[in-house]
């Protein structure tokens, strides 16, 4: 298969704040050419339309009816580094819950952040619990990923995307060690490029190593000082190597603009300026 045509067959937008009712955004991204679609959980009527098991039959049986890959974005907040076992199973448990109603909607792919950890004024400075702390923190993030891919068999794919915790010293030889299985990666495009040139070389090395386990993506602009979230071409990223990289993957492809029509301009953008140049 000709690497655009890999690439097309993964293309989907990302669904926040746009809809009230999951079926309305399925039939949205079928309606204008995206073969995947990713339902952010910061939108409170996904989650709560997700908690009931008969909206749920509806939901997978229109994605099947519109021939749409589903994928979930986890709740943003929950850390993996936070000092307490009790607070981190919760976080856990919440994961493993999302995971059941992706396997009952048929979604592919969940994607997760590990958090982020606390920033402590001291008299040198500042400082990290987990700088202080390592082996607990690498003992703690290894067991509950181990924990989550387990759970993840058999329902759907979890990926682990760079951002947060996923950048501290400890995290990628953790990574290095329970990736298996139905636990990868997501790689967002936007985030590698709002980071120092070298910790970018290193982290795009990780990814290229571990590029059999990336297994989504979310793909937006921004000028290299923060993350904007910016429709494709009004940034400074480069996105042909991005593409021909995923092209090699199994990865669903999602442009993480918003709102719905910043999606259209991406999937324009893509036709005409990246897409020939694969």
């Amino acid at each position: 298969m000709h690497p655009s045509e890999q690439v097309r067959q993964s293309l989907g937008l990302q669904i926040l704040f746009d809809f009230n009712d999951i079926t309305d955004a399925i039939r949205f991204a079928a309606e204008h050419g995206f073969r995947v679609l990713e339902l952010n959980l910061g939108n409170i009527h996904f989650a709560r339309q997700l908690a009931s098991k008969r909206e749920r039959r509806r939901v997978r049986h229109e994605a099947r009816r519109q021939q749409v890959t589903l994928a979930i974005h986890a709740h943003d907040g929950p850390s993996f580094f936070i000092p307490n076992d009790a607070v981190r199973r919760c976080g856990v448990a919440e994961l493993k819950r999302v995971m059941d109603r992706a396997a009952d909607i048929e979604a592919r792919n969940v994607v997760m952040h590990l958090g982020f950890d606390m920033n402590y004024g001291t008299a040198a400075g500042t400082g990290l619990t987990h700088e202080q702390y390592p082996d607990y923190f690498r003992t703690a993030l290894t067991d509950s990923l181990t924990e989550l891919k387990a759970h993840a068999r058999g329902r759907c794919r979890l990926c682990v995307e760079n951002v947060g915790g996923f950048r501290y010293d400890l995290t990628h030889p953790v990574l290095d060690k329970v990736l298996a299985g139905n636990l990868g990666l997501c790689l967002d495009v936007g985030h590698t490029n709002v980071i120092p040139p070298d910790k970018r070389v290193d982290e795009l090395a990780f990814f290229e190593r571990h590029k059999r386990r990336i297994f989504h993506s979310h793909v937006h602009d921004n000028h290299g000082v923060r993350d904007e979230h910016a429709v494709l071409g009004q940034g400074a990223i480069d996105f042909v190597p991005f593409f021909r990289l995923l092209a090699e993957t199994d990865a669903l492809i999602v442009f993480e603009v918003r709102p719905r029509e910043s999606a259209l301009k991406c999937l324009e953008y893509y036709e005409k300026e990246i897409e020939p140049r694969l």
